[in-house]
């Protein structure tokens, strides 16, 4: 997903996944915490060349997967030393920055840059990966059990398609957690090794 992984920065989607304990608006302070900002960086453009971003840019773009990669990795560098502090306060202007800056390392405007991720976005929805798909199932079986629900009078068959659909949704949120929990565990010690506290 493209333009999610530009549009914040992978450290507010992998503690968001994780679930790390900070407390109440704390940032994650550049300058107070043992930070390998290159690892950090190093470890974003892997997932995103390893989820084949960089190559669907190309295929909507025209600009070479190479250029886009370094120019990501030029853009993240510059909005790290930008911004020293990574808070949720902050996460949109280092997310416009990222866009912004990305689009000036390859020569193009912001406006045909948002033009591609959009066309990405549209791309995503059209083939899910499997969490979202999960998702998107979930959306599905709870629609159709509220419109159960929401029915003046059931029947038995009513009755009976409700508790199936209960049951598929608690099978559907079990699947979510374990696929959540899987991703979470393969990030975990990529994360430990480049954030640790002073």
């Amino acid at each position: 997903m493209m333009k999610a992984t530009l549009l914040l920065p992978l450290f507010f989607i992998l503690t968001s996944a994780q679930g790390t304990e900070l407390p109440d608006n704390a940032p994650y302070d550049l300058a107070s915490m043992e930070v390998d900002v290159d690892k950090f960086i190093e470890m974003n453009v892997s997932h995103m060349k390893a989820g084949g971003d960089f190559t669907a840019m190309e295929q909507v773009s025209g600009i070479d997967s190479g250029k886009l990669e370094r120019g990501y990795r030029s853009a993240m560098k510059f909005c790290f030393d930008k911004y020293e502090q990574m808070t949720e306060e902050n996460a949109d202007a280092l997310s416009n920055c990222f866009i912004d800056q990305t689009a000036t390392e390859v020569g193009v405007t912001n406006q045909q840059f948002y033009a591609w991720l959009d066309e990405l976005d549209r791309q995503d929805a059209a083939n899910p990966d499997s969490l979202d798909a999960i998702f998107d199932e979930m959306d599905r079986v709870s629609e159709a059990i509220y419109a159960l629900q929401d029915k003046p009078e059931r029947s038995a068959a009513d009755e009976a398609q409700l508790e199936a659909l209960e049951r598929q949704l608690i099978e559907l949120t079990e699947k979510r957690d374990r696929v959540q929990a899987e991703e979470t565990e393969a990030v975990a010690a990529e994360m430990e090794a480049i954030f640790k506290r002073k």
